[in-house]
């Protein structure tokens, strides 16, 4: 599986008892939560590495606690903790034709009504009070509000962004 076939699920948190089982911190933007999950896919390096689910069960505070097949003590857990956790974008529900899916505008491509082509966009992150773009440009990373006031339009199939974004605000970061 490629990571680009993937979508960022969480992370591995501490081991729940001395069984092998552990804590999932599930990430807050994550699309979806899952009743039950066969196998999930971790960040190895720079390789994702299938990891079998013996049991699934979502916990009270929207983390989950997860058995993997073949881990029986806490330090088989403690091996793979604090990475990072993926699903398949294949499990996500289908979308109607204008709708996406947040971490589809990573690798689109921001463009400006007036300023033209400002960057790629590297990562998005709504944990604040409003979606907020990370781009990569020619000479930095800037940060844009990803704000209905500002979006024209959003392809994620021919990977691009169209914003009237207000003056000044690319320049801002410099």
């Amino acid at each position: 599986m490629k990571i680009e076939d993937c979508f960022y699920f969480g992370k591995i948190g501490k081991p729940k008892g001395f069984k092998g089982e552990v804590n999932i911190i599930i990430d807050k933007n994550t699309p979806i939560s899952p009743d039950t999950l066969n196998e999930i896919f971790i960040l190895v390096g720079k390789k994702l590495v299938t990891y079998p689910v013996a049991s699934f069960k979502t916990a009270p505070k929207g983390n989950a606690i997860v058995k993997f097949e073949d881990m029986t003590s806490d330090k088989d857990v403690n091996r793979i903790k604090n990475l990072s956790i993926y699903l398949p974008k294949e499990i996500l529900p289908k979308l109607d034709k204008n709708e996406y899916y947040l971490h589809d505008l990573v690798g689109c491509v921001l463009i400006d009504k007036t300023f033209g082509k400002v960057g790629i966009i590297n990562e998005v992150n709504n944990q604040t009070s409003q979606t907020i773009l990370f781009v990569e440009t020619q000479n930095d990373e800037i940060v844009i509000p990803f704000v209905s006031e500002f979006i024209l339009a959003v392809n994620t199939s021919r990977k691009e962004v169209n914003m009237d974004l207000p003056e000044g605000i690319i320049n801002l970061n410099e």
